[in-house]
């Protein structure tokens, strides 16, 4: 691996700088088929609260605030860069309280017990430190019956761009399925897509347990 591909890696942990601020304007387009993958599994219905976990330059945030639905949304994400690239971007949806976001870890969810309707996060559980933490926490804030949605590329994906040598670490849909499963989520399942960017990816999500 070459050093462009060395700072590209540790970018899309964590955009920084002028090079963070082009990157996530690429991610919105890279990413463009994984979240509409992702938010399609989520069934939403009107006036349901929505957490993004990783919201990186804002395409997702944007199909949930354009959804004719009136869905109060919040993002987080540990970037400062992608904190202000965002906050620029939605700034009328921030001033009529529709979205809220925070500088935050998905290790430690800043929200209520059982707020959300739904958590929806999209190559971002790479990089998550505890795997196993960040569901519970999704399990914490999750509505029961909510519906969480992780879409991820693939190991093979991952691996053939050697991106498991600088910081990504690769999931299985059976692996994946097995945490949820056991922290009591229902109907868990995997679907597949496929796009240019990203190779084949999966979204493996579930239903929150009932109270």
């Amino acid at each position: 691996m070459n050093r462009f591909q060395i700072y590209l890696c540790r970018q899309l942990k964590n955009p920084s700088g002028w090079g963070g601020r082009l990157l996530l304007r690429l991610l919105n387009r890279d990413n463009a088929s994984m979240n509409q993958l992702a938010l399609a599994q989520l069934a939403l219905r009107p006036g349901q609260p929505v957490l993004e976990l990783g919201f990186g330059g804002g395409d997702l945030l944007q199909r949930l605030l354009e959804m004719p639905l009136s869905l109060p949304v919040t993002g987080i994400d540990p970037s400062a860069t992608a904190m202000t690239f965002v906050q620029r971007r939605f700034r009328p949806a921030i001033a009529r309280q529709q979205l809220q976001l925070h500088t935050a870890s998905a290790e430690a969810i800043p929200g209520a017990d059982h707020q959300f309707a739904a958590v929806v996060t999209v190559n971002t559980l790479y990089f998550w430190s505890d795997a196993d933490r960040v569901l519970r926490e999704c399990a914490r804030v999750l509505q029961p019956g909510g519906r969480l949605a992780i879409a991820y590329a693939s190991r093979a994906f991952l691996e053939q761009r050697q991106m498991t040598e600088h910081g990504f670490t690769a999931y299985d849909p059976p692996d994946l399925e097995h945490r949820l499963q056991t922290l009591g989520f229902t109907a868990v399942q995997t679907v597949t897509g496929e796009s240019a960017g990203n190779g084949q990816f999966f979204c493996t999500c579930g239903t929150a347990a009932p109270a």
